[in-house]
């Protein structure tokens, strides 16, 4: 497991450093981008688009991992498909990420910041994850050369190993990281008093952001990028993110969600979590794998229907379901 780690980890930088190279000429990269087709699409967006960054990625990715690793290439499921055909003829619109967007308590809303390279690895037989990579590509711009630097965190959860990287908030070099295991008691508060701070989408419905706003008060940061979010809750910035809608995929969440394991956290099914309406020690709904969503078609298969939420503490976790759950409910007819 170990040997796969670290190729993981290598070919990570090199998808980081292709996403850099497409960035580098704004008029080359004007030509690198297509709509998806239908099959391909996220119904989330009237519009949706790939680069040829996203496919060289994948690509590189599954045929490193074949080259080392034989046969396990083709066992790489991503996001998109290796056609990619820029016609010319048809209109597109032009891609840019911003790179002067400000953070927000060290979250960045949007921008190349929110960029995430994710390789997620699961049991193919229980659909549990195993071990993740999340690569920043764009974490610092140098403001002489405009050069990025990015960072790189990790995570394993194997057969009661436990091991995860922690960044150093004052390292410059995107190299360094300090080996840990979870804290036996990390954020047990479990105190109904305790301000929770959340990570969501623009377009979470209105119903969630209500409820969470009465849970987390202003700890309610906005963010582009499921990866992203969920990289917030494993940096420790927010304590949850939590998505309700069913626009986010396997490949989305399954890094994050070994690195989380690792740590003591995870990643379960929120549908699943207000319908249960959760007591302490029952088994979480954490999401899986293996398992395509019956009657479902093109990237739908892979969806995350229940939606999500990612934490770091099954206590917290806990803790934060009963006050959303209370604040969802509707209030009491007068008489």
């Amino acid at each position: 497991m170990s040997d796969i780690l670290r190729e993981l980890l290598c070919v990570s930088e090199r998808a980081a450093n292709i996403a850099r190279a497409c960035r580098q000429q704004e008029a080359l990269f004007q030509l690198l981008i297509e709509e998806k087709k239908e099959g391909e699409k996220n119904k989330k967006f009237a519009v949706d688009f790939k680069t040829l960054a996203d496919v060289l990625v994948q690509e590189v990715i599954k045929q490193n991992m074949e080259n080392k690793f034989p046969g396990l290439g083709n066992k790489v499921l991503g996001e998109e498909s290796n056609e990619f055909t820029n016609d010319l003829d048809s209109t597109y619109q032009y891609i840019k990420g911003s790179a002067d967007i400000k953070a927000n308590q060290g979250i960045f809303p949007s921008g190349l910041q929110c960029v995430t390279i994710l390789i997620g690895v699961y049991d193919l037989q229980t659909g549990v994850p195993l071990m993740g990579v999340i690569n920043q590509p764009f974490v610092s711009q140098d403001p002489k050369t405009l050069r990025w630097k990015g960072q790189c965190y990790w995570g394993l959860s194997y057969k009661g190993t436990n091991v995860y990287s922690l960044q150093s908030p004052n390292s410059k070099r995107n190299t360094s990281a300090a080996l840990s295991h979870p804290p036996q008691n990390a954020s047990t508060d479990t105190e109904s008093s305790y301000r929770f701070s959340a990570v969501i989408s623009t377009s979470e419905k209105e119903s969630i952001k209500a409820a969470l706003t009465r849970v987390c008060g202003d700890g309610i940061f906005r963010a582009a990028g499921a990866g992203y979010k969920s990289l917030c809750v494993v940096q420790g910035l927010v304590d949850i993110y939590i998505f309700s809608e069913d626009t986010t995929f396997k490949w989305d969440s399954c890094a994050a969600h070994a690195i989380l394991r690792a740590m003591g956290g995870g990643m379960v099914d929120l549908k699943e979590c207000l319908e249960r309406n959760l007591e302490a020690g029952l088994d979480l709904p954490q999401l899986v794998y293996h398992v395509q969503n019956e009657g479902a078609t093109g990237v739908d298969r892979w969806a995350n229907k229940g939606g999500l939420i990612a934490y770091r503490s099954r206590k917290q976790l806990e803790t934060f379901l009963s006050l959303l759950i209370q604040n969802l409910a509707p209030a009491a007819p007068h008489i």
